[in-house]
């Protein structure tokens, strides 16, 4: 069964995560890499980075890390296509294990494949029901079918790959590559970096080797879901009782709020990840048959039509 496409979202991620049994992790968008957006985000176990493929390291020399796997770094060849998304989000959770509740279906994954090279890790989660089950769950509805043609030079190819923190190195995680990238080393005695000083000068170069009419990037930071750590506070606070103080009830307060808004951003997520889902062609041609039947169907077309073009020259754009 072939993989499909899916979009680089985080809420599609989000519930991709917990769809194969992961809990309490969440996959918030950057929109900026400055320190205090990433401090907000902490704790962060890995980023993911959607990029227009070259097949090049954007001039940079990548070495592989011949000694990654064995210092139990999680690392998969791609083997087909489409997967690099996933295969990208599996890269972060299996390199965080020991930070995350991983469920029983990645665990017994991880242990199952423990000794496995990285082209038959590959093999493994290619072959996997579950995983690419939950992969396909997001792609949307297509059903008319039309002929594909041959890939061109001039194509837009996007990939996903993955960056993570393993025993004091910083790692991107390819699987088009033949192994780990090691980017360098955080957390030594002389100095206070921590393992987001390394990687984010790594993607910033990535970003910069590209021309500055290139826009089409991505980044989602794989964090800790914030409303356990919000829910876990107000217990707390609340569980005081009476001798809590005017400091603190205001401070359940805006907590409470800030709940509200990211319980509001995941029900958002939920209805956007059903209409992904949703086959709005039977509806689509339903109507259009009606307003045909009522002869209307070129009367409209030909309104459309000219407000299209009236937008046209008028600059805009749709």
């Amino acid at each position: 069964m072939e993989w499909t496409t899916i979009e680089s979202d985080p809420g599609v991620f989000t519930e991709l995560a917990r769809a194969i049994g992961v809990r309490g992790v969440a996959f918030e968008e950057l929109y900026t890499l400055e320190a205090d957006e990433l401090k907000r985000l902490e704790p962060i176990y890995g980023l993911i980075f959607l990029f227009k493929y070259r097949g090049d390291d954007g001039g940079e020399v990548c070495a592989i890390d011949a000694e990654a796997e064995s210092k139990g770094v999680f690392f998969a060849r791609q083997m087909i296509q489409n997967a690099c998304a996933t295969q990208a989000v599996l890269s972060v959770l299996l390199n965080a294990d020991d930070k995350l509740e991983l469920g029983e279906t990645l665990s017994a994954f991880k242990e199952f494949t423990s000794e496995f090279d990285a082209e038959t890790k590959g093999l493994a989660i290619s072959n996997s029901d579950v995983i690419r089950d939950a992969h396909n769950s997001f792609a949307r509805p297509e059903p008319i079918v039309l002929q594909s043609r041959p890939a061109r030079e001039d194509d837009d190819v996007f990939h996903f790959v993955g960056y993570v923190p393993k025993g004091k190195v910083v790692y991107e995680l390819d699987g088009l590559r033949q192994g780990p990238i090691n980017h360098g080393h955080f957390g030594n005695e002389d100095d206070d970096k921590t393992w987001l000083d390394v990687a984010v000068p790594a993607i910033q170069r990535r970003i910069a080797a590209y021309s500055t009419n290139e826009i089409k990037f991505n980044l989602l930071a794989v964090t800790k879901d914030q409303r356990i750590s919000l829910r876990e506070r107000i217990a707390e606070l609340q569980g005081i009782g009476d001798s809590i103080g005017d400091s603190l009830a205001k401070e359940i307060t805006q907590l409470s709020s800030e709940l509200a808004y990211l319980e509001s951003k995941a029900e958002d997520w939920r209805n956007e990840n059903i209409r992904r889902r949703w086959n709005y062609l039977p509806f689509i041609f339903g109507l259009l048959r009606e307003v045909a039947a009522k002869k209307q169907l070129m009367s409209a077309f030909e309104i459309a039509k000219k407000n299209r073009e009236k937008g046209a020259s008028d600059g805009q754009t749709h």
